[in-house]
């Protein structure tokens, strides 16, 4: 793992900074464009750059978020960058598009890598721009568009299974509410449905500790502290939360409170991303394999280059996932 001071280097700014960023410290006043390096940094740190080449192709990287608001999402930042890195590797050109940018460009281009959730009319938009299409982050088997995904069915019931385990029973949960970036669509919630049905099977749900909102730093702290207000002494000793910047809100709620944990509430998160092993305590995390999703990516999206005119027949990856157990949980 890389250490605070390799990262700060790599970012050129301080240690102290470094960890205030990954630990989403609200009160530290640094640029956007900072933080966005203090992330890529740390998500760059341990890759070894490919020998550059001449490349064959340009494709279109075409993100759900905004450049702003991608920083706020640590994985999607990490599985945009490893979709990149993968492309570069194949000698492929990237043209960089987000949320807020024509997608125009795209039809000049060899292909589409989708990162994140998308509405059915983006979805046709993009294949209409370009045949040659694979969406990373999300389901999308249904619209005929081959996809790359983590697991949320079993990481989820491994997560609640070690919570019942350690006799933690009040289980809750923390999870997204989103939409896709054009407010058409809800996006859909798999760990959620997956969370429902393993407790009442136990005879363990409680509607009551289910939280949804936004997956940011401020957003964890906030349902942590209405969670908090609502349920008081019946507050969970358990916690599942849907994302490492979600739980960076939570963790500094319950400090605040001097709740503590694990003793008190046992938290774990997902996606592992580079924030998870620095936050304090450090997070106990499902690691989602970005670079998994995005190298198996851009196989598919080579495939169908090499393909050519004939039809593509959609398919649909899915990629497993470990627990990384830190402080933050007993195991």
């Amino acid at each position: 793992m890389a250490s605070l001071k390799e990262i700060a280097e790599r970012a050129r700014v301080s240690i102290a900074t470094v960890s205030r960023v990954l630990n989403y410290d609200q009160t530290l006043s640094v640029t956007e464009a900072t933080k966005r390096r203090v992330f890529q940094a740390a998500e760059e740190v341990n890759y070894k750059k490919p020998v550059k080449k001449r490349t064959q192709a340009t494709i279109a990287v075409l993100s759900w978020y905004t450049e702003q608001q991608e920083v706020q999402d640590a994985y999607y930042l990490s599985l945009r960058l490893e979709v990149e890195k993968r492309l570069a590797a194949h000698n492929m050109a990237v043209k960089r598009i987000f949320a807020d940018q024509s997608w125009s460009v795209a039809r000049d281009c060899a292909g589409i890598i989708a990162v994140g959730h998308f509405s059915k009319p983006q979805r046709a938009e993009m294949k209409r721009l370009n045949v040659n299409l694979v969406i990373v982050g999300e389901d999308s088997l249904a619209s005929d568009i081959s996809c790359v995904t983590s697991d949320n069915v079993v990481s989820t019931e491994r997560v609640l299974a070690n919570f019942i385990d350690h006799d933690r029973t009040n289980i809750g949960i923390f999870t997204g509410n989103g939409r896709t970036n054009d407010n058409l669509e809800k996006i859909s919630n798999p760990r959620l449905d997956v969370f429902r049905h393993f407790l009442r099977s136990k005879r363990l749900y409680r509607a009551e500790n289910v939280f949804r909102g936004p997956v940011t730093p401020k957003d964890g702290y906030r349902l942590a502290a209405h969670a908090y207000k609502k349920l008081g002494a019946n507050f969970p000793n358990a916690l599942f939360v849907a994302s490492d910047t979600m739980a960076a809100g939570v963790l500094r709620f319950l400090h605040e409170q001097g709740i503590r944990v694990p003793e008190d509430v046992s938290i774990i998160s997902f996606n592992d991303s580079a924030t998870a092993a620095f936050s304090t305590p450090s997070l106990s995390s499902i690691r989602v394999y970005a670079d998994r999703v995005a190298e198996r990516g851009a196989e598919m999206l080579l495939a169908q280059l090499k393909e050519g005119n004939t039809p593509h027949i959609p398919e649909c990856t899915i990629v497993g996932t470990t627990i990384s157990y830190r402080e933050s949980s007993q195991h």
